[in-house]
């Protein structure tokens, strides 16, 4: 089909009829405007109304594939090629439908994606490294690779950070975030009422002690060192050119009162000796007990 030939020949026979583009399209069952693009020769009709376009302008619908009146009869061979036109034209039309509800569907998947996509990095399930609910099963702590803003996940250039979302026994939520550092472990005390956090930093690992009904977090490292002031980890014999030797500290568990802890502590002596070992330190009173050094 050729779009201005058979444009020119709708016109044409539409004129003849006295029939306005509104009225062919009424009759069509379509718009005005799509009757405007064919006389245009813009497009051609859709396969589905050849038969009921030919009908209304008084013509074959080889003769309008064709857009030409034919005067004559066909030969067979001439019936065989205008099949072969009619054949074609519905072929060219199947894979113009095809193709454009390929590109429909591509669009709509890819908006699908697009939206899918920002409502996951703004929910922070992209992001989501741990989950740690309570005992209890009453609070959760929920620990993402990213830093917050203004509690969620809007701005898409957030930095690489440890982050914690703390939901409370009444549901309602903390954020918290310690910047640029690596998230090593959460433990919850056995009655729910708070947990231990581990974080590395580049100058070392960092415990953080929170207390959820509390709403308060202390820095665990600075405790467990004041905690051992007095035991023979801190005895003279291991003091160095400037004092005190750092003692690194890992957490391991907790007791079953939800108080105490079981430590690892390793440091270097003046003399460069490695001391490592274990003790139970009690967040409540802040004693330090069973003291065992394993070399």
């Amino acid at each position: 089909m050729d779009p201005a030939k058979t444009g020119a020949l709708i016109r044409a026979l539409r004129k003849e009829r006295n029939m306005t583009q509104k009225d062919l399209a009424e009759r069509l069952h379509i718009t005005d405007r799509a009757v405007s693009k064919w006389e245009r020769g813009l497009c051609g009709p859709d396969i589905s109304l050849l038969e009921p376009l030919a009908e209304a302008l008084g013509i074959s619908i080889l003769e309008l594939i064709q857009g030409e009146r034919s005067s004559r009869a066909e030969e067979p061979n001439q019936v065989e090629a205008h099949t072969r036109q009619v054949l074609d034209y519905s072929q060219n039309q199947l894979a113009h439908k095809l193709r454009s509800a390929r590109k429909r569907y591509l669009c709509l998947l890819a908006a699908c994606l697009l939206g899918a996509g920002l409502l996951l990095w703004r929910s922070g399930v992209l992001f989501v490294i741990d989950k740690k609910p309570s005992p209890d099963g009453q609070a959760s702590v929920t620990v993402y690779r990213k830093a917050f803003d203004l509690g969620g996940f809007s701005d898409f250039s957030l930095k690489d950070a440890a982050s914690l979302r703390v939901t409370g026994r009444d549901g309602a939520k903390t954020y918290i975030t310690y910047g640029d550092c690596q998230y090593r472990g959460l433990w919850w005390a056995p009655d729910s009422s708070k947990y231990v956090v581990a974080l590395q930093y580049d100058d070392g690992p960092y415990l953080a002690l929170s207390w959820l009904d509390a709403h308060r977090e202390s820095n665990l490292n600075a405790y467990l060192s004041m905690g051992v002031e007095m035991t023979e980890l801190r005895k003279g014999r291991y003091v160095n050119g400037t004092g005190f030797p750092e003692i690194q500290y890992q957490f391991l568990q907790w007791g079953l009162d939800s108080a105490s802890m079981l430590i690892y502590y390793a440091f270097e002596d003046s003399g460069g000796a490695l001391h490592d070992g274990y003790f139970w330190y009690n967040c409540e009173s802040g004693a330090v007990d069973a003291i065992l050094e394993l070399n």
